[in-house]
Order: C-alpha cells, then sequence, then structure tokens
C-alpha cells in the first residue's frame, strides 16, 4: 500500500533567493485617478485568504492600483493545477502544494501566508478517540480519509508514523475533498479521518469528534504560502510588490482590531460558504498565526549559517516529497523562493506606509 500516491498523481496533474536587494521595477504606490490593473488570485475558503476579504472590503486594492479578480479552489491541489495552466498571477496554498508548483512550473513563493502546525490534524469520533489513544494497534487495517495532495496528507502520515508507531502498509488513505470528509465522517462512515480547520470545528460541533493529533505536537513546519507563477513575476514586478503590501497591510490590520478581524472573519467564511459557531473565531485566529512585514523580512533573511528559517522549512518539506518519490530533487530555494518584493517593500516609502496605515 503507498500512502502518498495521491501526491504522486498532482504531480503529473501540474503540467510540465535569499533576501536580495530591491527589484528592477519600483513598487510605488499607485498614483490617484490611475487605471486600476487586473491582478488575478487564486484562493481556498481558509483563513489566509481573510487578509484579501478585508482590503476588498475596504477598497486597499485601489489604492495600490490593483483590481483582484479572485478565484476559490477547494483545495490546493486543483489551485497548482490552475496555476499551472494559467488560470491566475498570484495565490497562496499549503507548503506540499507551493512545492509541487515550484518543482513543476517554476513557481515562486514570496510570502508566508500563515503558521498551520496547531491546525492539521487527525480526528476520530468522541467513541472512538480515546481508544485509539489508549491503543494505537486499533488503527492498523483502517480506512482513513485524506484530501490528497494537501498538507493535511503529510500530516496525517506522520502523526500515524510518528505518534502512533504505525507502518505505512499499516493503513489505506482515500482521497475526499474537505466537505466530502466532513459529510462521511457524520454519516459514520468513517471514524477517524485527517482535518484541518474549518472542519475540525465542524465535525467538533456535529458529532463530538475530537482532535487526537496535531502537526504541533510534532513540531511539523507547516505553513502556507504566498506565491507567483514565473510569467507574473517578469512581466510585472511592481504588481508582484503592490500584491503583497496589501496583504501585509491586512495582517498588521487585524493585530490592530482583533474584535473587528472576528466578525470580517466571520463574514469571509459565509461568502464562500463555510459556516461555524463564533466561538470558535478566536482560536481560527490564534491557531493560524499571520506574519507581519517585519517578522517576513527576518524570517527569510539568512540566519548566522547562512540560511533563512523559510528555506529550512522548504527544505524539510522538500526532503519528504523526496523520500516519497514525488519530486526528485528540492526545488533550489535560492531561486523558487524570494525575498526580493518584501525589500521592494522595504525600499519605498510609500508602500511602506501603506502597509502600516491601519488607522481605518
Amino acid at each position: 500500500m503507498k500512502p502518498y500516491k495521491g501526491l504522486k498523481a498532482l504531480a503529473a496533474l501540474v503540467i510540465g533567493c535569499w533576501l536580495g536587494g530591491p527589484g528592477q521595477a519600483a513598487a510605488q504606490a499607485a498614483p490617484a485617478g490611475a487605471e486600476l490593473f487586473t491582478i488575478r488570485i487564486g484562493q481556498q475558503p481558509q483563513r489566509w485568504a481573510l487578509e484579501w476579504y478585508i482590503a476588498s472590503e475596504k477598497g486597499w486594492w485601489q489604492e495600490v492600483g490593483l483590481k483582484p479578480e479572485i478565484s476559490t479552489f477547494a483545495s490546493g491541489a486543483v489551485e497548482i493545477a490552475a496555476g499551472a495552466s494559467g488560470s491566475w498571477d498570484v495565490g497562496g496554498a499549503g507548503n506540499i502544494p507551493s512545492l509541487l508548483g515550484a518543482s513543476k512550473y517554476g513557481l515562486q513563493t514570496i510570502g508566508i501566508a500563515d503558521g498551520e502546525a496547531a491546525i492539521i490534524t487527525l480526528m476520530a469520533t468522541k467513541d472512538r478517540a480515546d481508544e485509539y489513544l489508549k491503543n494505537p494497534a486499533l488503527l492498523k487495517g483502517k480506512t482513513i480519509p485524506v484530501t490528497s495532495n494537501s498538507t493535511g496528507h503529510w500530516g496525517a502520515a506522520e502523526c500515524l508514523s510518528k505518534k502512533f508507531g504505525l507502518k505505512p502498509d499499516d493503513y489505506r488513505f482515500v482521497n475526499l475533498s474537505p466537505p466530502d470528509i466532513n459529510a462521511a465522517v457524520m454519516s459514520g462512515k468513517y471514524d477517524i479521518s485527517s482535518v484541518w480547520a474549518p472542519n475540525t470545528y465542524i465535525l467538533e460541533e456535529a458529532i463530538g469528534a475530537k482532535v487526537i493529533c496535531t502537526g504541533a505536537e510534532l513540531k511539523m513546519p507547516i505553513h502556507s504560502y504566498l506565491f507567483t507563477t514565473p510569467g507574473f513575476a517578469r512581466q510585472h514586478p511592481d504588481k508582484v510588490a503592490r500584491f503583497l503590501a496589501v496583504y501585509l497591510r491586512a495582517v498588521a490590520w487585524q493585530r490592530a482590531h482583533p474584535e473587528e478581524a472576528k466578525a470580517y472573519l466571520k463574514a469571509f467564511f459565509g461568502s464562500v460558504g463555510v459556516k461555524f459557531p463564533d466561538k470558535y473565531l478566536e482560536q481560527e485566529l490564534r491557531d493560524r498565526p499571520a506574519f507581519d512585514l517585519a517578522e517576513q523580512t527576518r524570517l527569510f533573511a539568512p540566519g548566522p549559517g547562512g540560511t533563512s528559517e523559510i528555506v529550512g522549512w522548504w527544505n524539510s518539506v522538500g526532503e519528504f516529497m523526496v523520500s516519497v518519490g514525488v519530486v526528485k530533487k528540492i526545488p533550489d530555494p535560492k531561486t523558487m523562493v524570494t525575498g526580493k518584493y518584501l525589500q521592494m517593500i522595504q525600499d519605498d516609502p510609500k508602500l511602506r506606509a501603506f502597509v502600516a496605515d491601519v488607522a481605518k
């Protein structure tokens, strides 16, 4: 049994830096009255897309001369495949889809969307959770629904191996979308599943399901990344920087307005058809931390040993992907992970002031 078969399917489906100085093109904020540039954004119904929702509600895109066209995808696998065919210019996804996009068509990671180790989980129904925790051998022979090609897939495999001591042949993964996993578990078809927030809240509320393992327990470097297609980056580096500036302004604004941020989070999830009780809103923001301009700059900067933190994370994911045969080698982070656009913001007084404006 090969639990990573779905990851190889994505590799077939997708068609085939260090923090540096300022980019070749200036990233200055657009002058008043300038024609808006349409930028196509790929997103998922995930907490990290909240930043774009807030920016749209507040009109921040127009302030930097952009007009967003946002497409929502059910998972990173579908989004990355759509990017290969030119359906979007910039976007975000988990680190496994991001790395596969880099491997197959040069997708460039330009920022960190959020941290996700705490929300990548294995959940079990309330009548089986304690049994599995006490006696992991009961998990042998189980069929476990996962969303293939996702970071959740990686988290499930690591939980089963490192926490519960199972080997790949001890269980079987079946590929389902997150909504289909919810429906199947609630119907009683499965009593254990790989899910991530906000699906964890939905299952907890509906049937009392319990988390039995998280990526955080295993100290996994799980994040979602922000990225751009290579063609768009070559043609419009200034637009990439403006896109990133909008995102970072929303991060800063949320920290300054936490109660309003929760209201926007509820509205965002409602706009993409996801509903769960308000009591989980604060947890969602806490367990999926976003990173501001200063933090991102630090994470992209080389450390004392010459390697940045994000490159360390990248290589950890890459080693996993190589070990299961999905990629032959780790995509070179010197070209696929770049702090260029963060530096463009830092070097542009107008954009830097735009990011820092959290008054409204």
